[in-house]
């Protein structure tokens, strides 16, 4: 399954480019644990955006500002999509780790 990583990448477009390379300095320094860590972030910080954007359009529609319901239905797809997605890489996460501890040595 190939998943695609650009909302990871637009997540990263407002920042200066010192900001991007420093946090990847700091990410090598601290070792593969923080670029684990930076991808997960970056993921909640989509998502979060994504689902901010749904509500956004859904009060739009309520209250008559907005009248394209296939725009909104797409918009609220999406952040459904992204969340189930985020809690099954969560899940498989945790059963990976579970699975390491119960390796012996």
């Amino acid at each position: 399954m190939r998943i695609d990583n650009s909302f990871i990448a637009a997540s990263r477009l407002n920042q200066p480019l010192s900001a991007i390379n420093k946090s990847e300095d700091d990410s090598e320094k601290k070792g593969i644990a923080a670029g684990f860590e930076k991808i997960f972030d970056d993921l909640w910080k989509a998502t979060a955006e994504t689902s901010a954007a749904s509500k956004a359009e859904t009060a739009k529609l309520l209250i008559g500002e907005q009248d394209d319901l296939a725009k909104m239905q797409v918009i609220g797809e999406k952040s459904s999509i992204m969340f189930e997605l985020n809690l099954t890489i969560r899940n498989k996460v945790i059963d990976a780790y579970q699975e390491v501890l119960k390796t012996q040595v």
